[in-house]
């Protein structure tokens, strides 16, 4: 399955979890027989989807991580851990990130961009030594994305198969 694929399902899954709102204005509604109702100064639980409809209509305010300052972390961390260890990402990391970023202006997007760019590009390092000679195993999958799972599973199922061509192991 293709990356984007893939991002597309779980950012539809990311956007069914709950997130906190905080409710301006008091609000009633039915939408297919499933009613849902808050008080003004109320804190909810509620699909994210639906605190963000109600937050774009100025009905409540919907918390949400910090993406830019988890990657600022994510990045000291991967630092920390070293050439040969990888930390641990949260599965929608990326996807809940270029959500983000899209709200930036540009010169703050640029700025961010940079910083994913260079958590990338040094996980990406890591993945592919570690997927030219291991196959992914669970404590490694726990510590990836989404996307780095695809990653990984393509670099490990093209390493093997260039490694039994150079062998002469290749089916023919």
């Amino acid at each position: 399955m293709e990356i984007e694929n893939v991002e597309k399902v779980h950012s539809i899954g990311s956007r069914l979890k709950d997130a906190k709102v905080t409710v301006k204005q008091d609000f009633k509604f039915n939408v297919a027989g499933i009613q849902t109702e808050g008080k003004e100064g109320e804190v909810n639980n509620m699909p994210q989807y639906l605190g963000k409809i109600l937050a774009d209509n100025g009905m409540a305010t919907l918390e949400t991580p910090d993406m830019i300052t988890e990657l600022k972390q994510a990045l000291s961390k991967e630092k920390m851990v070293g050439e040969y260890q990888i930390s641990t990402l949260e599965p929608h990391f990326y996807i809940k990130l270029k959500e983000s970023m899209k709200q930036l202006d540009k010169n703050d997007y640029d700025h961010v961009e940079s910083i994913l760019l260079e958590l990338f590009r040094m996980r990406r390092g890591k993945l592919v030594k570690q997927a030219d000679t291991i196959q992914l195993n669970s404590d490694l999958y726990n510590k990836l994305t989404v996307e780095e799972v695809i990653f990984y599973k393509t670099i490990y199922e093209n390493s093997k198969e260039f490694e039994n061509q150079i062998r002469g192991e290749a089916d023919e």
